[in-house]
C-alpha cells in the first residue's frame, strides 16, 4: 500500500473519476446492472446522491491518489454498502482498508449490510477476514454480508 492512506468525502470534483470507475469491466461484471452507465446518467446520478442526506459516499485515497469509493445508503435501520477499487490498486489490501476506515466514519452500533454476487471472490474474501456475517440470498442469487460496527 502506497502513502498516506485515507478516507474523505466524495465531492463535485469526483464525478470523472467515479464514472471512470462505475464503468470498468470488472466493476460492470460484479454489479446487478451490468449494462454501462451513460455519461448524462451517472452525472444526474451523482449529483442526487451528493445532495441526499440518506447516502454517505467516500473516496478512499492513497497520499493525493484516488484509489477506490465507498457509498453508504440508508436502509431501513441499516446502511446498505458499495464499494470498488481502482483497477490498478487492486489485489494490494486496498479493499480490506476501505472498509477499516469506514469503521470511523459511522457510529458505534451502525448496521452495515453488503449483497455480493457468488462470483465476487475477492469482496467476499474481504468481508469474511474482516468477520463481516454472511447469509445467503436466493431470491438475488448472492450473499449478504452484515456487521455490526463495534462489535466482533
Amino acid at each position: 500500500m502506497e502513502g498516506n492512506v485515507y478516507l474523505r468525502r466524495a465531492d463535485r470534483e469526483d464525478v470523472e473519476v467515479f464514472f471512470r470507475w462505475v464503468n470498468e469491466p470488472a466493476v460492470r461484471e460484479n454489479s446487478f446492472n451490468t449494462e454501462p452507465i451513460p455519461w448524462e446518467s451517472h452525472r444526474k446520478w451523482f449529483e442526487k446522491v451528493l445532495a441526499d442526506d440518506g447516502v454517505r459516499i467516500f473516496v478512499l485515497m492513497a497520499g493525493d491518489v484516488p484509489v477506490g469509493q465507498i457509498r453508504l445508503t440508508a436502509k431501513e435501520k441499516m446502511w446498505d454498502m458499495d464499494s470498488s477499487v481502482d483497477v490498478l490498486y487492486r489485489g494490494k489490501g486496498y479493499g480490506k482498508k476501505l472498509f477499516e476506515l469506514l469503521v470511523n466514519e459511522v457510529p458505534m452500533g451502525t448496521e452495515l449490510v453488503a449483497e455480493v454476487k457468488r462470483n465476487n471472490i475477492a469482496s467476499q474474501r474481504v468481508l469474511e477476514g474482516l468477520r463481516f456475517s454472511k447469509k445467503e440470498n436466493l431470491e438475488m442469487n448472492c450473499y449478504e454480508y452484515y456487521k455490526k460496527v463495534g462489535m466482533q
